[in-house]
C-alpha cells in the first residue's frame, strides 16, 4: 500500500546524517548511521535539499512534477527505505535526533565511526583464502624493519630478561581454544582492576579526576567493562557491569548468549568460561575536548587497559583473547546502550588455555 494512501498524516524530510562524495562518474551519498549507499544525481540531491524540513505528501508533491501519484509513493517507499529520508516519528529520526544530541566531533569522524560498526565478519577460510590471493600476486610483506645497512648502529645488550615483570610479558600468549574450566573470582577481579581499577584522585582547577591504572588522555577514563559470565566460581551466569570506582560487579542480565555471537562468529570463543567487553563512553571525553582527534585517543586507550587485562590472567596461568571483532548492536541491546555515544570497542575473553 502506498506511503501517501496508507499514512495520509505522515512527514518525511532528507536524512541529517547523509554525506555525498563524486567517485568521477557520480555523486553517491551515504548516511552513516544505517550504512546504506546509493548513487544520488542532482536532480535528487535537489530534490533532497527542498524538504530538509518536514513535509506533508502534499508539499512534497509540488516539488516532484511531472509524476503521477503511484510514482511518488514508489519514490517516497525507495528514498525512506535507503535513508535518504526519514519518516516523522521513526526509529531512524530517534537515532538522528540522539546523534545530533550527543555526538560532538564532527562528521568525519561519525562517518569512520559509524560505518565500521556491525561489518560482515568473514569466516576463517575466506580469511586465509584473501592471504594466499595476496601472496599470490604482491608477495609477502615485511612484518619487522632492520637497521642493518643504516650507518651507526647500535647493539643493545642481551634480551633483558630476569626481570620479573619482563619476564610475565614475554610469556603473554593468545591462545584461541580454551578448557572446561571455570575462572576463579579473585582471578576475574584481578583482571579488571589491572585494566581499569581507580587507584585514587587528583584535582585540576576545574574538577576532581579519578586516577587508573592505564593512563588515559585528560584522565577522562572513558571506558566502563561488561563481564559476560558463563563459568565463573563465585557468579551465576550472567552480564555483569564492572564499577571501577567501587571495584564491584551488579549483574544487569540473565542472558547468556553464545559468546562467538558477540564477536563476529569466531567459533573459539564459545570455547572460554567469560568474556570481558569494553565499551568506550565517548562523551566523556567530548566533554572536554572538542577536537576529534581525541576520538583516536579513545580508540588507543582501549590497548592500554587491555594489555593490562591479559598481563593479569598470564599471571594466572590463563590466557586472555583480544579481539576487535565485535557484533555492535547485539551487545549494544544486551548491556542498554542508548547513546549512539558510547559504542563497544574491544573484548577480551578469559580462560585456561587447550594446548593439547
Amino acid at each position: 500500500m502506498s506511503c501517501g494512501g496508507h499514512f495520509p498524516a505522515m512527514r518525511y524530510r532528507s536524512s541529517r546524517t547523509l554525506v555525498f562524495h563524486n567517485d568521477g562518474a557520480e555523486f553517491v551519498a551515504c548516511n552513516f548511521l544505517t550504512k546504506a549507499v546509493f548513487e544520488c544525481s542532482p536532480d535528487l540531491l535537489d530534490f533532497l535539499r527542498a524538504i530538509a524540513e518536514w513535509s506533508d505528501r502534499a508539499a512534497i508533491r509540488d516539488q516532484a512534477p511531472g509524476h503521477s501519484e503511484d510514482e511518488l509513493d514508489e519514490t517516497l517507499v525507495a528514498l525512506v527505505e535507503m535513508s535518504a529520508l526519514v519518516v516523522e516519528g521513526s526509529e531512524l529520526q530517534m537515532r538522528e535526533d540522539a546523534f545530533c544530541q550527543h555526538w560532538k566531533w564532527g562528521l568525519p569522524a561519525a562517518l569512520m565511526h559509524f560505518c565500521v560498526q556491525d561489518p560482515d565478519y568473514m569466516s576463517l577460510d575466506e580469511a586465509e583464502d584473501l592471504q594466499r590471493a595476496a601472496l599470490a600476486s604482491d608477495g609477502d610483506i615485511e612484518l619487522y624493519s632492520l637497521n642493518s645497512g643504516q650507518g651507526d648502529v647500535v647493539s643493545l645488550s642481551g634480551r633483558p630478561f630476569g626481570n620479573s615483570l619482563l619476564e610475565l610479558m614475554a610469556r603473554r600468549r593468545t591462545q584461541r581454544k580454551g578448557l572446561a574450566k571455570a575462572v576463579s573470582l579473585p582471578a576475574l577481579s584481578e583482571a579488571l582492576f589491572a585494566g581499569l581499577g581507580i587507584t585514587g584522585a587528583a584535582q585540576n582547577s576545574v574538577v576532581t579526576l579519578p586516577l587508573s591504572m592505564t593512563p588515559s588522555g585528560g584522565a577522562r577514563n572513558p571506558y566502563e567493562a561488561y563481564v559476560f559470565v558463563k563459568a565463573v566460581d563465585g557468579l551465576s551466569p550472567g552480564i555483569y557491569h564492572y564499577s571501577a570506582f567501587e571495584h564491584s560487579l551488579a549483574k544487569i542480565s540473565d542472558a547468556t548468549p553464545p559468546l562467538a555471537d558477540l564477536v563476529g562468529g569466531q567459533e573459539w570463543a564459545d570455547t572460554m568460561p567469560c568474556m570481558i567487553v569494553l565499551v568506550a563512553h565517548m562523551d566523556r571525553s567530548m566533554w572536554k575536548y572538542s577536537d576529534a582527534n581525541a576520538y583516536r585517543v579513545v580508540l588507543i586507550e582501549a590497548g592500554h587497559i587491555g594489555q593490562n587485562i591479559m598481563l593479569s590472567a598470564t599471571a594466572h596461568g590463563m590466557t586472555a583473547c583480544p579481539t576487535a571483532a565485535l557484533s555492535h548492536s547485539r551487545i549494544g541491546e544486551l548491556v542498554g546502550l542508548r547513546n549512539p555515544a558510547h559504542a563497544p570497542i574491544y573484548a577480551l575473553t578469559l580462560g585456561f588455555p587447550d594446548v593439547t
